[in-house]
C-alpha cells in the first residue's frame, strides 16, 4: 500500500521553483504600486474642490477651471488604475498564511476597484454639461444620470465603501503575513474618516488622498522589498 505525500510537503516554500520573469514583474507591480499612488494622491491635490454642499457647487468648482479640473479626472484615473495591482500585491503576500481573510478582502474589494477608474470619465460630462446648459437644467441633467438603479447600485456607493474595507482586510491580512506594517493599514480607514467628518473643500481632498496614496505606496515598497523565492512562494523569509 502506498501513499501520496501533500502538495505542501512536495514542495517546501524555500523549493518553490523561481521562473526567469519573476523578478521583473515583482518589480514592475511594485513600481506600478508606488507610482500610481504618488499619482492618485497628485489628482487630489489637483482637484479644484467644492467649498458647499450639493450639486450646484460641484458643477461649479469643474468649471471654475476646466483644464484643472481635466487634468485632475485624468490623474485620478490612471491613479485609480494601480488599486488592482495593489490589490493582487496583497493577495499574493496572503495566499499562504491569513489566506481566508485575503479571499475576503479581495472579494470584498476587486469589483469597486475595476469599476472606480471609468467613474472619472463623469467629470468630463459634468464639464460640458455646466459649460452648456443653465444651472438648474445642469443640475437636473447630471442627477438624473447618477439616479438612474444600475448606476447607483453597481458602480458608486456601496459598492465603492466595499472596496475600502476590502482594502483594509487585506492590509491586516498581509501584516498578519508578516509582509505588510500594520501603520499604513491605518490609512484606508482614516481616509473615509477625513471624507466623513472633515468639512467639505480642499482640505479634506487632500488628506484623502494623502491616505490612499500613502497606503498604496507602502504597499509597492513591500513588494519592492520582498525577495523573490517570498513573491512565489507567499511565504516570508523564503530566499533570505
Amino acid at each position: 500500500m502506498t501513499t501520496t505525500a501533500p502538495a505542501a510537503d512536495l514542495f517546501s516554500a524555500t523549493d518553490a521553483p523561481v521562473a526567469p520573469a519573476t523578478r521583473f514583474r515583482r518589480r514592475a507591480t511594485g513600481a506600478v504600486a508606488v507610482v500610481a499612488g504618488l499619482v492618485t494622491a497628485a489628482g487630489f491635490a489637483a482637484t479644484n474642490w467644492e467649498s458647499a454642499e450639493g450639486k450646484l457647487a460641484y458643477l461649479d468648482s469643474l468649471v471654475a477651471d476646466p483644464v484643472r479640473s481635466q487634468v485632475a479626472a485624468l490623474l485620478l484615473h490612471y491613479g485609480y488604475l494601480g488599486i488592482v495591482p495593489v490589490l493582487l500585491a496583497l493577495g499574493i503576500m496572503t495566499r499562504r498564511r491569513s489566506r481566508i481573510a485575503g479571499n475576503v478582502g479581495m472579494a470584498l474589494a476587486v469589483p469597486g476597484a475595476l469599476a472606480l477608474p471609468g467613474l472619472l470619465v463623469t467629470d468630463f460630462y459634468d464639464i460640458a454639461i455646466r459649460q452648456g446648459l443653465p444651472a438648474d437644467q445642469a443640475v437636473a441633467v447630471s442627477d438624473a444620470a447618477q439616479s438612474l438603479p444600475l448606476a447607483g447600485a453597481l458602480l458608486a456607493g456601496p459598492v465603492l465603501m466595499l472596496t475600502f474595507v476590502g482594502m483594509t482586510v487585506l492590509g491586516v491580512a498581509a501584516w498578519r503575513a508578516g509582509f505588510f506594517h500594520w501603520v499604513p493599514t491605518l490609512l484606508v480607514p482614516l481616509m473615509v474618516v477625513g471624507a466623513v467628518a472633515l468639512p467639505i473643500g480642499a482640505v479634506s481632498g487632500l488628506v484623502q488622498g494623502a491616505c490612499l496614496g500613502l497606503f498604496m505606496v507602502a504597499v509597492g515598497v513591500a513588494v519592492l522589498r520582498m525577495t523573490d523565492q517570498e513573491w512565489v512562494s507567499g511565504s516570508r523569509g523564503a530566499g533570505r
